[in-house]
């Protein structure tokens, strides 16, 4: 985990009750089409939750729309259509861009969001790292195993960033340090 050298900001945040996010994941499941086993793995997906949760936490407008198109553009990532959400080449400018197809928000608190947003790039570089030797032997384009991302900088400056900044809610949703064990598919 990255060392600060300043003190991390401490950020007022709105909440994110258990409640809203079983509303949310079990009307996206329904909207997806979701068997009972697909609905219980989102609802107990940690980064199917922090997608949903980083603007309720920012304080956005529109938080639910937010959170939903969000979500279902998570979902379409990881099911019949995630052929078309594969790393290429052209995202290897920022790890961040892979992620601006979900990280549109109106308002809200920009380091709430960076932070979630850091979160999510965590765990997908993570993903990323452990993939390499399969996604060599299935032809997929890898950002860490072309070196367009050097993993340990990448992994040290997304650290620092979310440590920089304190929100006790977005912490219990995906702990830093578990974060890079979840896989980004249900």
């Amino acid at each position: 985990m990255a060392t600060l050298t300043q003190e991390a900001t401490v950020v007022q945040t709105r909440l994110f009750p258990e409640s809203k996010w079983m509303e949310i994941s079990d009307r996206v499941a329904g909207a997806f089409r979701m068997t009972p086993d697909e609905r219980e793995r989102l609802s107990q997906g940690r980064i199917a939750k922090l997608i949903a949760a980083i603007p309720f936490l920012a304080g956005c407008e529109d938080a639910e729309r937010t959170a939903v198109a969000h979500l279902g553009t998570y979902l379409l990532s990881t099911r019949e259509t995630k052929c078309y959400f594969n790393a290429r080449s052209e995202d290897g400018a920022s790890v961040l861009e892979r992620l601006r197809l979900g990280s549109n928000f109106k308002g809200g608190d920009a380091r709430i969001i960076e932070k979630g947003l850091c979160l999510l790039a965590l765990n997908m570089v993570s993903d990323y790292k452990r993939d390499i030797e399969e996604d060599e032997r299935l032809g997929k384009y890898n950002p860490i195993a072309a070196c367009a991302w050097n993993f340990e900088d990448t992994v040290v400056d997304l650290e620092y960033k979310i440590v920089s900044v304190v929100c006790e809610e977005m912490d219990k949703i995906a702990p830093i340090d578990a974060i890079p064990l979840d896989f980004w598919a249900l």
